[in-house]
């Protein structure tokens, strides 16, 4: 009997978010950094977007708006509010990010979206970068669904604080992609 109940308690709790760490790094270059805990509402509503996904694109508007989730909990525990899209709009801001910063923050919330278990079409990849113009060099994150091994950019970089990121596929963004 007492294995039965700590087999049910178990099984309850495989299906709930756990709470871990996430560091993310802003002031270009990722210079400086911030540690916080999502809350309770955050990781349940990360986990909802998750909770009807059946398919790869389906997926990938569930990271988007997973990260942009992610990003808003941050801010509680970071100056990174005050970031522009870009790398000039935000001047001087203490919270301001660049695409260094960006695919950084980026690929942790990834990889947490991955460890809780909400990831089934797609796997985290490494950084990419591109450098079509030779001086304009870009970094961002990069998922692979699963089904195909085709790679996709998830960038948050383009955006002023609080809008969900792109996620475009890898040829595009390489050729200069820009929404």
């Amino acid at each position: 009997m007492l294995l039965l109940l700590i087999g049910s308690l178990l099984f309850a709790c495989a299906g709930k978010t756990q709470a871990e760490a996430l560091t993310i790094c802003y002031h270009y270059g990722c210079s400086k950094s911030a540690s916080f805990f999502p809350a309770a509402d955050t990781r349940d509503e990360v986990a909802a977007l998750f909770k009807q996904v059946a398919s790869a694109p389906e997926e990938r508007a569930a990271i988007s708006l997973a990260v942009q989730r992610l990003y808003r909990e941050a801010a509680q525990h970071a100056p990174i509010a005050s970031d522009k899209g870009g790398n000039l709009a935000d001047g001087t801001a203490d919270g301001r990010m660049d695409c260094v910063d960006h695919s950084q923050n980026d690929t942790t919330f990834l990889h947490y979206l991955a460890r809780q278990g909400l990831l089934q079409h797609h796997r985290v990849a490494d950084t990419v970068w591109r450098a079509p113009w030779i001086i304009d060099l870009h970094y961002a994150s990069r998922i692979i669904e699963t089904a195909d091994d085709s790679n996709w950019v998830v960038d948050s970089w383009f955006f002023d604080f609080g809008h969900e990121p792109v996620i475009v596929p890898y040829q595009l963004w390489k050729k200069g992609y820009h929404p």
